[in-house]
């Protein structure tokens, strides 16, 4: 559900690069903001306790057709062929209904995603919206969801602008928030002043060594992923190399 509710990746405000300036990059957490937003919530409580009652309702037909298949199952050979495919046919329409059903429900057009997007989607625009505002007067060049299909391995939360969002969602648009307004604030004024002053500082040297710090710190985390993926391969490889000589060796006692 989480892919049904993000906003993926957005791109703005993408102006022409001068040597200059350094490109700026932001980002944000959709799936905290939704979190703490109270209607959202609400919603969500409320239709994963409908979701409970159309589950059963599937379960209950899914049982019907399993026991009309045990039960066919049971007779075949003591009734007529007529009979059977009578049987046949209603078991396929009663298969059908429950495909359907379950389609109605959950699929990807169904009652549960197009209920939950009524709620998301205008949060989704607003969203949008601040995050347009933010980065023309921040003038951030980048800002990416994290909570996107985009991996993300490493995330300065001095670049984090969730809690800007949440804000303006309170203060301009009157969205209700799950805790205390305040708390939001309180986080925003609890940055240090280096964090502050790192993202609107112009300072393209300050800028590259951070860049590449991070690239750095990246880097290692990859090298360190790869170094552990190959020693899980080679452990599989070795234990299905020890499971083909014991399988070959109990065919050469068998013989």
């Amino acid at each position: 559900m989480r892919n049904a509710i993000t906003i993926g990746l957005v791109v703005l405000g993408l102006n022409t690069m001068t040597a200059q300036r350094a490109t700026r990059v932001g980002y944000l957490d959709t799936d905290y903001i939704l979190s703490q937003i109270a209607p959202y919530n609400e919603m969500r409580a409320r239709l994963l306790i409908q979701a409970e009652s159309w589950s059963a309702e599937i379960d209950s037909l899914r049982m019907q057709l399993e026991r009309e298949q045990r039960d066919l199952a049971a007779r075949r050979v003591l009734l007529p062929l007529s009979i059977i495919e009578d049987k046949e046919r209603s078991l396929n329409r009663l298969h059908q209904e429950l495909m359907q059903l379950q389609q109605d429900r959950f699929g990807p057009s169904g009652d549960f995603i197009t209920q939950e997007m009524t709620v998301v989607r205008p949060i989704q625009d607003l969203i949008f919206e601040i995050v347009q505002d933010i980065a023309s007067t921040r003038r951030f060049d980048l800002i990416l969801d994290k909570s996107s299909e985009v991996v993300m391995l490493y995330a300065d939360p001095q670049f984090d602008i969730s809690d800007l969002v949440l804000r303006e969602l309170a203060r301009n648009y009157e969205v209700r928030l799950t805790g205390d307004p305040g708390a939001v604030e309180e986080r925003l004024s609890d940055q240090s002043e280096e964090s502050r002053s790192a993202i609107s500082n112009e300072n393209q040297e300050e800028r590259k060594k951070a860049l590449e710090r991070i690239e750095s710190e990246r880097e290692q985390r990859r090298k360190a992923y790869i170094s552990k993926r190959e020693e899980v391969l080679k452990a599989r490889a070795a234990r299905e190399k020890e499971i083909e000589a014991q399988k070959t060796q109990n065919k050469d006692s068998i013989k």
